[in-house]
């Protein structure tokens, strides 16, 4: 776990960051200088068009982390030619998606969210600049540089975008202008990460015609065909909430759930930055028929992403209220939808890389079948229970449909491969961090808001770390803690 420890802390580190600037713009700016509707728009636009980027990619990013252990020495850049073209393709299909689609998808968003329909024109602009993004990411990723891509994404996306708000506000432009530039500001960092992957060299681009390497294209293909249908249902169940919600309660609806979601994405940081290196180090040990890396990284990776994913959750839930005081009050009504999406997050990263692993084996087809199963089920239960039970209705089911995707997951890695995420450090560890959670959601409040967070904060943190430290539950957690106090004594 060495090199999965190095090259995670430099992408938490840029995670946490964005993750300032995205509570800076989504909490305190967006809210209070964008109406509702506004707010909405610019949440649903891009929902939609990571929506339409992943069905168009056609398993462009998990091709590039299986096959690139493969081909790693290859001098054509097999992997990276598959990638654009397939990126290629993706861009042709989507406009034809949004061309052959336009009447209905609009018509559908007419009645509750107009404004959207105005703004149908930017759909393809913004999908396309998606493509151009994740296909720079996951080749970024395969060479284990994944801090510039995190920049982009978190930092210099997150700058651009709060410029052009700020201008907004200060009446520097209109509202059409303010949508066109908010869109640009992703087409910028599109064009930002294209420049940088010109600059890593080695980009001679063709394929080797030998019947051995025809015979690795025809399988990446054929994986990346399987596998898109499991990335299309995996994001739809994750994103088709702000779709939903978009077309049957409204963009004020949209601006209030984005909010929720975007609170209960920060949870997602420490996984990311763990499951981005070790998805690569899974496809290197199949590779190897090397099932014992497998194994530790199956465990090493859940006892983390548990750890580290609750300790965020956690620290969110007892400060929420505190953390949306300064929002208007139509906004402070979300909590139970952040908390049910919030544990979903938690179960979704505390059981590893299980989905890294599946799709890597010779068992992917049954990521695929599940997927879809789930995502069905999923948006069944979305139609029916939105418009009865609002916004808990779509966080309800996307819980559901998650924890059921996974619990299958664990039932076949566990049946085909006798693999299992839990040890008993692991149970330890939920243990203490439930105990503390309950102890802390009881502490009193004043009425000084940045009196409470730090409070609360404190007392949760002192509940929980010394002990996981002292009894030692996970020594990457410990080696972060110690790393974290070396950087300290040198600098005092």
């Amino acid at each position: 776990m060495g090199v999965v420890r190095r090259t995670s802390i430099r992408f938490l580190t840029i995670l946490y960051i964005g993750i300032v600037l995205g509570y800076i713009n989504t909490v305190l700016i967006f809210p209070n200088i964008l109406t509702e509707e506004e707010f909405g728009l610019t949440r649903i636009i891009f929902s939609a068009a990571a929506l339409i980027a992943q069905i168009t990619q056609l398993g462009t990013g998990n091709i590039l982390v299986r096959f690139h252990p493969h081909l790693k020495d290859d001098s054509r850049n097999t992997t990276l030619t598959l990638g654009l073209l397939l990126s290629f393709l993706g861009v042709i299909i989507s406009g034809l998606v949004l061309f052959f689609f336009k009447d209905w998808i609009i018509d559908s968003y007419a009645e509750n969210a107009a404004l959207f329909t105005k703004y149908y024109y930017l759909l393809l602009p913004a999908t396309i600049s998606l493509i151009a993004y994740n296909l720079f990411d996951g080749y970024l990723r395969v060479l284990l540089k994944n801090s510039f891509s995190a920049f982009l994404n978190s930092i210099l996306l997150r700058v651009v975008w709060l410029a052009i708000v700020l201008l907004y506000s200060f009446g520097l432009f209109d509202t059409d202008t303010f949508i066109n530039y908010y869109v640009g500001g992703q087409i910028l960092v599109s064009c930002v990460g294209l420049a940088y992957v010109l600059m890593q060299g080695n980009l001679t681009l063709g394929f080797d015609t030998t019947k051995e390497r025809m015979i690795m294209l025809r399988k990446m293909v054929n994986f990346g065909i399987v596998t898109v249908v499991s990335g299309i249902s995996l994001l739809l169940i994750n994103r088709i909430d702000v779709v939903l919600v978009g077309k049957y309660l409204g963009l004020a609806d949209v601006a209030i759930f984005s909010i929720a979601m975007y609170m209960s994405d920060v949870i997602l940081a420490p996984a990311q930055s763990i499951a981005r290196t070790s998805a690569v180090l899974v496809a290197d040990a199949f590779k190897s028929n090397n099932m014992a890396m497998v194994k530790d990284l199956y465990k090493k990776t859940a006892l983390n992403q548990v750890l580290l994913g609750s300790l965020v959750f956690m620290l969110i839930a007892v400060n929420y209220d505190s953390l949306l005081s300064f929002l208007p009050p139509s906004y402070s009504d979300s909590y139970y939808v952040f908390f049910l999406l919030g544990l979903t997050k938690v179960v979704n990263t505390g059981l590893g890389v299980n989905g890294a692993i599946l799709i890597n084996s010779r068992y992917y087809k049954l990521d695929t079948i599940l997927s879809v199963s789930l995502l069905i089920i999923s948006v069944i239960l979305k139609i029916f229970f939105i418009p009865i039970y609002g916004l808990i209705g779509a966080a309800a089911s996307t819980a559901f449909a998650i924890i059921a995707f996974n619990i299958a997951k664990y039932i076949i890695l566990k049946a085909k491969m006798d693999l299992s995420p839990f040890s008993k450090n692991y149970f330890s560890i939920c243990a203490i961090l439930i105990a503390a959670f309950l102890i802390t959601i009881y502490v009193p409040v004043t009425k000084f808001v940045w009196f409470n967070i730090p409070i609360k904060s404190t007392v949760f943190v002192l509940l929980t770390v010394p002990g996981i430290y002292i009894l030692n539950l996970s020594e990457d957690f410990n080696a972060l803690i110690d790393g974290g106090i070396d950087f300290i004594r040198k600098r005092v």
